[in-house]
């Protein structure tokens, strides 16, 4: 069996030393644009039908051809409801399923339950017509009663 090896001893650094060491890193640890006097950059997002979309949102939309069916699925989702609060865009890939992805188009909306039924029907009917069966399976509309 091996006799372990000796480490040096350790030197140690007097507490009125340590914060010149956090004083020395301070530039490499924050990130350039919060420099003192100069604002962060705000990232502009691309936008689909007006709204913001991420990096996931968006590269899976032109990978798919998707950003015309997406910009047609935004205005039937805004000419059949009526009472909408927000709109979102997100990217969901199923956790179950390899390879079946989607756009999700988050509808905060609200209204009694009879407008809402009716609003979904009639918004079903037009997107079922309107936008491709290859690309209906890409594109979820979630209804979020608010």
């Amino acid at each position: 069996m091996a006799t372990p090896k000796p480490y040096p001893e350790q030197e140690t650094t007097p507490a009125t030393e340590m914060d010149k060491v956090a004083e020395a890193l301070s530039p490499y640890i924050a990130r350039t644009e919060t420099r003192r006097g100069i604002p962060p950059k705000k990232v502009e997002l691309p936008r689909i039908a007006g709204l913001p979309a991420s990096e996931e949102v968006w590269r899976f939309a032109q990978e798919n051809a998707l950003v015309p069916h997406i910009e047609t699925t935004v205005q039937l989702a805004r000419e059949a409801f009526k009472d909408i609060r927000e709109i979102k865009l997100s990217y969901a890939p199923d956790p179950e399923i390899p390879h079946w992805e989607a756009i999700v188009i988050d509808l905060y909306v609200s209204g009694s339950v009879d407008e809402l039924l009716g609003a979904d029907q009639n918004y079903r009917r037009a997107f079922i017509t309107a936008v491709p069966n290859e690309q209906q399976v890409k594109i979820n509309l979630l209804v979020w009663v608010v």
